[in-house]
């Protein structure tokens, strides 16, 4: 499955399965490295330095999503899980150590 592209990436800080209307999407370039690794960048909000890395995990029943996203800068981290939904969502939570976990979700951007 290849990811690579442009996805808009939002996230919110209750942890309920749902995103709240108000959330500020970013914008994230995935590039497959292969079948299985992908790493990425953020576009938007173009200031932010994080460096993003994670991998498929694919059975008969699907695929899951994991990704780390790392700013050196800011000394921030976070980790992601999700369930990939057709080649064009990804959903799931995360945690880091700034605040409450959350959920999150990928839409690509055609």
């Amino acid at each position: 499955m290849d990811l690579s592209g442009r996805w808009e990436f939002s996230f919110d800080r209750t942890l309920n399965g749902q995103l709240v209307p108000t959330s500020v999407p970013h914008e994230l370039i995935v590039i497959m490295l292969d079948e299985v690794n992908l790493v990425g960048r953020l576009v938007f909000p173009a200031d932010d330095t994080s460096r993003f890395n994670g991998r498929l995990s694919t059975t008969r029943q699907g695929t899951l999503f994991s990704l780390h996203q790392v700013n050196d800068k800011t000394g921030y981290q976070a980790l992601y899980i999700g369930k990939v939904e057709g080649s064009s969502r990804i959903a799931g939570i995360f945690t880091d150590l700034a605040g409450p976990d959350g959920d999150f979700r990928l839409r690509r951007i055609h």
